[in-house]
């Protein structure tokens, strides 16, 4: 009975024991083929751009606008002279003055305190201080001609049947005669004017010598001549009044070396001022970084200039 027991304990056990065990998988012949598992791809993330909002383009409307669009308006308004197409024009018309009426005004404002820019520079505009000009430009004149024809004189080459020749005379005689000019009348043809005109010194060109020398070919020819006769500049060929030769003898002499250029400027009514007389050159980069650079360079060359109405002070 016992052993019976045992018997039905023990096949039990054994039961249980197979229950648990896994299940081995049936072998596969060398011709098996099974298809490989799918394997779904991994999600892809989306990613979200937002796009900013784009704002308005801004256009403003500024002088270059103006040139640009203003023919382009106007041509619309004449073709088709519609309210509209007319306000657009003359509304942006009104503008381009506006702007134009505000430069005027600044720039009215701004040479009253630049002075370096004032044309009153060159030669007064107000009544008393050109009054003071004119005497002080006519004194430094007179000093100017003076030291002239202490080194030089005029010589005048005519012809005793040139009818243009006598009329020239007077002109001549004055300047002897008043701006103490010394005056040579050449005859070129050998006959002397000397009795009709005998406020000049007269002479005849011997043999046509001068003539040649100076390359005369026609009359009246006025010269001006170094007192050794070694300097000489044409001034006029033909009739001339004795301003236009006193004024041509001035810028002669300057560039004949007979007068400095101080002289020949104090004796201008109108004062040269330039300041393109030298070259000017800049850095590049410093110019673009202030372009102030410039101004500041040609404000100091023109406060370097004599100005019309002013004195040095004597340091």
């Amino acid at each position: 009975m016992n052993k019976g027991i045992f018997l039905i304990f023990t096949l039990a056990i054994s039961l249980s024991l197979v229950a648990k065990e896994p299940k081995q998988e049936k072998e596969l012949g060398w011709h098996f083929y099974q298809d490989p598992l799918e394997v779904e791809p991994p999600i892809k993330e989306e990613k979200i751009t937002v796009s900013p909002i784009k704002q308005p383009e801004k256009i403003e409307i500024n002088t270059q606008w103006l040139k640009e669009n203003l023919p382009k308006l106007l041509n619309k308004a004449m073709d088709d002279p519609s309210e509209e197409n007319l306000a657009n024009y003359y509304y942006a018309q009104r503008l381009a003055i506006d702007k134009a009426t505000d430069f005027g005004n600044n720039t009215k404002e701004f040479f009253m305190f630049e002075e370096a820019l004032s044309e009153d520079n060159r030669r007064p505009t107000q009544a008393s201080a050109l009054f003071a000009h004119k005497l002080n430009t006519q004194d430094a004149r007179s000093k100017t001609l003076k030291s002239l024809f202490s080194k030089a004189g005029l010589w005048m080459f005519y012809r005793s049947d040139c009818g243009y020749c006598h009329q020239q005379f007077p002109a001549m005689e004055a300047l002897a005669r008043v701006a103490g000019v010394d005056v040579l009348a050449i005859s070129i043809d050998g006959v002397l004017l000397d009795k009709q005109f005998p406020n000049v010194k007269h002479v005849v060109d011997p043999g046509g010598q001068l003539s040649r020398k100076f390359n005369i070919s026609i009359t009246p020819t006025t010269m001006l001549v170094s007192n050794d006769g070694n300097t000489f500049q044409p001034l006029k060929f033909g009739m001339a009044s004795g301003s236009v030769l006193l004024d041509r003898a001035l810028y002669a002499a300057k560039r004949l070396n007979l007068i400095s250029e101080d002289e020949f400027a104090d004796s201008q009514e109108v004062k040269q001022k330039s300041v393109a007389e030298q070259k000017i050159e800049i850095d590049k980069s410093e110019l673009d970084k202030n372009p102030s650079i410039l101004s500041d360079l040609i404000r100091a060359k023109l406060q370097g200039t004599r100005l019309s109405t002013t004195g040095k002070v004597s340091k």
